[in-house]
């Protein structure tokens, strides 16, 4: 973390200086980057040309981050606000989900959990687009850097932004974006140190519009941890490959022999062997395998990668088809409390955001402002699920939780606060009992009931009567 006292006067030599100090952590953010490609150290393995050199790589980088994502942001962020005594949303959020949906703003959050994954933090820069609408795109760590006070609290005092600017493959210039929470500047340079001034512009967020997404505390990726592991594995199973090809080309040794440099040659392309004489023996020169130990050392650097890394083996005999759904949350605890803490840290930065849109809305479409402390980003995870059992658990629960709360359970919802604005739209259509209404307003009373019923009883022995006689 970059801080700076709150009162400083921001110059280009700060600027200067804040982007040197993010060029530090390069190599590192390329490395990890690597990895998640699949550009991992065994291919950078050399060996002497007599010998094997099979590199063999097995992307657990991938599969780690991938899981992870896939778990926290495979179904969308929902948004909801409190209600109110008649049990309707306290405040309209809607103009501002309007905003996200017109970007697919779904589709961003999962580029940003990707790399909130693989290199421990990411950014997003809000901006205002040529239709005066609030608008979000992810911007790349290696070239992004927000700056806080020192005070205990740490506010954000501004952001920057620097990249290079191409024309084809023809370098044009460094274009280098500065923000606070009041105004936003853009410079021009042909190097990342600035030495010339730029035109200020206002903006109508009310705050940085700057937003970091930290995956921990340590601003460790999901797979930083297990590197060495990743490293170790990919080794062995390199090597284990080497000495399968070492075994087919290993050396045949000849005992007796009178051989010349024509017949190894013929040996070599024909692969027989003719005329051995009766006290000659031939026998290949080779390395025991023990194949058994070798695999059970590649079960154990396996099962330590996912068990630092808390990323469960979906193909592991654990993770059966008919296991109860208790039973895969068990196995999943360690899994689920990572993930829990990775959802705050993301949900801080989307509060960032929602406030930022919400600031931008207000002042340029008059829309309610909403306190930030009402409103709550729900994530559900993406597992299989009983939505049978979870609708009798709604059934249970009808009468203690709230509708948009209780519906948004089910996995084949995607917005929980629609689905109950439909339904209620659609209640509200139905013709109306008039016997049904009567009795709910209490205009048919107790009296008019039993009448009724004694008019019945009356019919019924009439027509017993006439029966009898």
């Amino acid at each position: 973390m970059y801080t700076l006292p709150k009162d400083t006067k921001i110059t280009n030599k700060i600027i200067n200086d804040v982007i040197n100090y993010n060029e530090k952590y390069k190599k590192r953010y390329q490395r990890l980057g690597n990895y998640y490609m699949g550009k991992h150290d065994i291919f950078e393995r050399k060996k002497d040309e007599v010998l094997m050199n099979n590199k063999v790589m097995v992307n657990h980088a991938k599969y780690i981050t991938d899981t992870n994502v896939g778990y926290l942001l495979g179904n969308p962020v929902d948004y909801q606000v409190g209600t109110n005594e008649n049990g309707e949303p306290s405040y309209d959020i809607q103009p501002l989900l309007d905003a996200y949906k017109k970007q697919t703003i779904n589709d961003l959050d999962t580029e940003i959990a990707k790399d909130v994954s693989i290199y421990g933090l990411q950014y997003e820069y809000v901006y205002a687009n040529e239709e005066a609408e609030p608008r979000s795109c992810e911007v790349d760590n290696e070239n992004t850097i927000i700056v806080y006070d020192d005070t205990v609290e740490h506010k954000k005092l501004f952001g920057i932004n620097y990249r290079a600017i191409y024309e084809g493959e023809t370098f044009k210039h460094y274009e280098i974006i500065y923000a606070d929470n009041k105004v936003k500047r853009t410079y021009k340079s042909t190097s990342k140190s600035l030495t010339q001034t730029a035109k200020e512009e206002a903006h109508a967020f009310g705050d940085v519009p700057f937003i970091e997404y930290k995956n921990n505390p340590e601003f460790l990726g999901d797979f930083e941890p297990v590197i060495s592991l990743i490293d170790a594995y990919n080794l062995l199973q390199s090597d284990r490959v080497n000495d399968k090809e070492q075994l087919v080309d290993a050396i045949l040794c000849m005992y007796g022999f009178d051989f010349d440099d024509d017949q190894a040659e013929q040996l070599k392309t024909s692969r027989m062997l003719a005329n051995i004489p009766a006290d000659g023996r031939a026998e290949y020169l080779i390395k025991t395998l023990q194949e058994n130990d070798v695999d059970v050392l590649r079960q154990t650097l396996e099962k330590d990668i996912h068990k630092i890394s808390m990323t469960p083996n979906m193909s592991d005999e654990n993770f059966v088809g008919n296991s109860s759904g208790v039973a895969i949350r068990y196995k999943l605890l360690a899994f689920e409390q990572n993930i829990k803490n990775k959802e705050r840290y993301m949900e801080k930065g989307l509060m960032e955001r929602f406030k930022l849109y919400n600031h931008f809305l207000v002042t340029k479409s008059k829309m309610e402002e909403i306190p930030i402390e009402e409103v709550d980003a729900v994530f559900k995870r993406n597992l299989p699920s009983n939505d049978f059992e979870i609708s009798q658990m709604i059934n249970n629960l009808s009468d203690m939780l709230s509708a948009e709360t209780l519906v948004s359970q089910l996995s084949f919802v995607k917005d929980a606060s629609e689905e109950v604005e439909i339904k209620r739209k659609e209640d509200e259509a139905k013709p109306s009992d008039p016997y049904e209404d009567a009795f709910k307003s209490n205009e048919i009373g107790d009296a008019n009931i039993e009448e009724d019923l004694e008019e019945n009883n009356t019919s019924d022995k009439v027509v017993t009567d006439n029966v009898v006689k």
